[in-house]
């Protein structure tokens, strides 16, 4: 068959599935869960890691942001993006799958889109037709159902992590000031490896990404479709 729209929408597919990982593995500096951020964690405070984060009441020509250290929903936030169970594993997952669909789908083994290749005959228990295009079908129709479940459970988690970073103003408040960014760093934050305006901005790139790849996903196999009909 055909392969054009196939190649090029499961490019996209995984273009969308690499960015949400890289997004992902940027939003924390420290993504080692054996190091705990929780200052509360810490016996000593002047060890605990350091953040730039909202902690400080605005007043006019002050930045809301300042240094501070990090909290127990930093913590949660990188349980959901790095643990067992989380965005990381969802979306690696996701991409293997993306891989095994690809090769399914150009190595020439004809796909039963339609569930038609393979008959039963009145009575019979066993299958007469093509065996190998009824079972592709299968395995095509269950790798892209797993590539959509990790996907939508990748979007749950970074969804999850968001919600941790509590308020971060979108760019083009002036909160009531003239000429005033609330987004932007003080100078005591510039030495810094983390601040939750990069993390809440890596966060709702992954959440779209994450969510266009499901939609991606959708595409790919609606272009395999095309391009088994458009073959016959």
């Amino acid at each position: 068959m055909a392969k054009t729209q196939t190649i090029v929408a499961y490019f996209v597919v995984l273009v969308f599935l690499l960015t949400t990982l890289f997004l992902n593995e940027a939003v924390y500096s420290n993504n080692d869960l054996n190091v705990r951020l929780d200052v509360h964690t810490y016996s000593n405070i002047s060890n605990a890691p350091a953040d730039c984060r909202f902690t400080r009441a605005t007043n006019v020509g002050e930045t809301s942001l300042g240094k501070d250290n990090f909290s127990v929903e930093d913590d949660i936030a990188r349980e959901l993006l790095y643990g067992v169970f989380s965005a990381r594993g969802a979306t690696i997952s996701a991409i293997v799958l993306s891989v095994f669909t690809f090769i399914l789908t150009v190595i020439g083994v004809g796909l039963d889109m339609d569930m038609s290749a393979a008959k039963y005959s009145a009575g019979a228990w066993i299958h007469a037709g093509d065996t190998k295009s009824y079972v592709a079908g299968i395995l095509f129709r269950l790798l892209t159902v797993g590539i959509k479940l990790s996907m939508v459970l990748t979007s749950l988690f970074v969804l999850g992590a968001l919600v941790q970073q509590g308020y971060v103003p979108s760019g083009g408040l002036d909160m009531g000031q003239q000429d005033f960014n609330p987004r932007k760093l003080p100078d005591e934050c510039s030495s810094l490896d983390d601040d939750v305006i990069r993390r809440s901005d890596n966060l709702k790139g992954s959440l779209f990404t994450s969510v266009a790849s499901i939609f991606s996903m959708c595409l790919m196999v609606y272009a395999t479709r095309y391009d088994i009909k458009a073959s016959s």
